[in-house]
């Protein structure tokens, strides 16, 4: 009997995330009963101590206190703790609609067990966002700068002559100098330097250190992720970081090297190699190994967070590659521009799988000549994006098509949405506010996106459209909690679609609390962030998205993992079966994160 009670245990949320010795010290606690169908169970929930009953056989109902249905529940699943329900309910009644056999725990037994075992603790938190925390503090185990091999740095002061400074690098085989000032780093000087600051420049050897070092360098923190150190050198495309310890100290300085040898074929490399290439085909087999390097990153314990940074440089890298060989084919541009990332890309959100949003944003209105030139560099571009596996937008919103506009045009643009909007404008026009410049002029694009933000700001009547349109994407929860999956009419069409009825509906409410405040935040983790900070919406609330985001993009993103080692192409339907236990209760909890946050929104703006 023993032996039953604990191979079941291990089929169910949470015991099955414990050791089998844990498992049949919980299965010698718990006590049978029966309940005919029909028959009332009890009220739970509230100030009652809670207990805990595990339906062996059978299915049972929870009621509010008048009567109507929240939840059914069925083998294998739980009841008697507190259940966090949307809207909230205080306690709740359980009614059993078929014969049922219970294994139960009461409450003196139930608290030994959760004060011994933390995976049952932190399931049977009341909150979702306190269940989805306890996950992500699971997943957050990836290497970080500290365990890395770090020697202590060699430094010099400022005043410390270029010779000299040329001289101990050499003694140590170090690429790069950190400039201190007392124990405060004020500087770094690389090889790089050297060559273009030093010998291009014709100093002479007496020059000092605070005359040609990069002032103030970026840095990261010692406690910081292997992968936050990477996203930096990406973004601003450098190949050292000081480390800073808890004190703000200089503790050593990590390089590309250090983190390519973490774990290889690595992303720095594949955009270095990007970078270098000299030809469309080069850039094209470059890119195509991008999936495959960013999969071996999450097998390594990247999350979603993380991956979607540097995915997005990469496809940075890629859209740089070829605007750089455009220009080499076709002569320097007739005026100044900035090429556009719209949608994910922007936002430094993309996955595995991604097709492109973009647009071109010119100094000036062009005349026949111009509008030739970027009409061709914009076609060469979209198309070599499309050959490196960011297919052509669906929707049409690529540079190469109707967006590629002066400043005026664009200014227009957004101010036939926002004046006066309708649904479908409202609903194409989304992506646009998710603006950052990815080659060209930067100073131009942000000066664009802040006047939108401005624009938007006042927009009262576009925000409500926006929010409304953001409810077309609603988690998908259906009656008693349980999962809505999609019906296409194939096999291939169902499951539950974590972009549409996950990812984006969080990303569309970041995007509306942008809106309100003016935040000029993309980022959809950072937009939230800033929303919490401007008050707009509270830090446990602002907390519980984040993690919710978190936890849906991990979910999808092993997915896709999945397929892609299946030799399939990558999609976003996961199938609830393809989930164990836990993960399907901790995404009901997230949806049901998303679900009162809509609530929320669609409150805010009375729909």
């Amino acid at each position: 009997m023993l032996k039953d009670l604990t191979d079941f245990l291990a089929t169910v949320t949470p015991f099955s995330a414990l050791t089998n010795d844990a498992r049949s010290e919980v299965a010698k606690r718990l006590k049978i009963l029966y309940h005919r169908g029909g028959e009332s169970i009890g009220e739970y929930g509230g100030d009652a101590a809670p207990e805990l009953f595990i339906l062996r056989k059978g299915a049972v109902e929870l009621l509010d206190k008048t009567g109507q249905p929240l939840e059914r529940r069925g083998e294998g699943e739980l009841f008697g703790h507190a259940v966090e329900f949307s809207p909230p309910q205080p306690r709740y009644r359980v009614h059993a609609l078929e014969d049922c056999l219970l294994w139960w725990l009461d409450a003196e037994a139930l608290g030994l067990i959760r004060a011994r075992y933390s995976p049952v603790a932190e399931f049977l938190a009341q909150g979702h966002g306190d269940r989805l925390r306890g996950q992500h503090r699971v997943r957050a185990g990836a290497e970080r700068i500290a365990e890395l091999p770090l020697r202590l740095p060699v430094v010099a002061a400022p005043e410390l002559a270029i010779a000299d400074c040329a001289r101990r690098m050499a003694e140590v085989q170090a690429s790069c100098l950190p400039i201190v000032e007392g124990k405060r780093l004020v500087g770094i000087l690389t090889d790089r330097d050297l060559r273009n600051r030093v010998v291009a420049a014709q100093r002479g050897p007496d020059t000092t250190a605070a005359e040609v070092m990069t002032p103030d360098p970026a840095t990261v923190d010692s406690n910081a992720r292997v992968e936050d150190a990477l996203v930096e050198m990406m973004r601003l495309g450098i190949h050292h970081l000081p480390v800073l310890g808890e004190a703000g100290e200089l503790v050593g300085v990590v390089s590309a090297g250090d983190l390519m040898r973490v774990q290889a074929p690595h992303p720095l490399r594949l955009v270095r190699d990007i970078q270098r290439a000299d030809s469309l085909d080069e850039v094209v087999r470059l890119a195509r190994q991008g999936p495959t390097i960013l999969a071996n990153l999450v097998r390594g314990g990247s999350g979603a967070a993380e991956l979607g940074r540097i995915a997005g440089r990469i496809t940075d890298a890629c859209t740089r590659g070829l605007l750089r060989l455009a220009e080499a084919e076709q002569g320097p541009a007739p005026m100044a521009w900035a090429w556009l990332a719209f949608g994910s890309q922007a936002r430094l959100e993309q996955g595995l799988i991604s097709d492109q949003d973009n647009g071109l944003l010119l100094a000036e209105e062009p005349d026949a000549q111009a509008a030739d030139y970027f009409l061709r560099l914009a076609e060469f571009v979209c198309d070599g994006l499309h050959a490196c596996g960011y297919v052509h937008c669906p929707g049409g919103v690529m540079a190469k098509g109707e967006w590629r506009m002066s400043r005026a045009a664009w200014r227009k643009r957004f101010d036939g949405w926002m004046r006066e909007p309708e649904p479908k404008s409202v609903m194409q026009s989304s992506i646009f506010f998710d603006l950052r410049a990815v080659a060209g002029d930067a100073a131009r694009a942000r000066d664009l996106h802040r006047e939108v933000l401005a624009q938007a700001r006042d927009a009262e009547f576009f925000r409500r459209f926006l929010a409304a349109e953001s409810m077309q994407h609603r988690p998908p929860i259906g009656m008693f909690r349980q999962f809505v999956q999609e019906h296409g009419g194939s096999e291939h069409s169902q499951g539950l679609n974590l972009k549409k009825r996950g990812v984006i509906p969080i990303v569309d409410l970041a995007r509306v609390r942008a809106l309100e405040g003016a935040l000029e935040a993309i980022h959809t983790e950072e937009r939230i962030q800033a929303a919490a900070e401007a008050g707009q919406i509270s830090p446990r609330d602002a907390g519980d998205l984040i993690h919710a985001l978190k936890f849906i993009g991990d979910i999808r993103l092993e997915h896709q993992v999945r397929q892609l080692e299946a030799g399939q192409k990558p999609d976003h339907l996961v199938a609830p079966d393809e989930l164990s236990g836990l993960h399907r209760r901790y995404l009901r909890s997230a949806f049901g994160i998303v679900d009162s946050a809509q609530k929320a929104l669609a409150q805010r703006y009375l729909l």
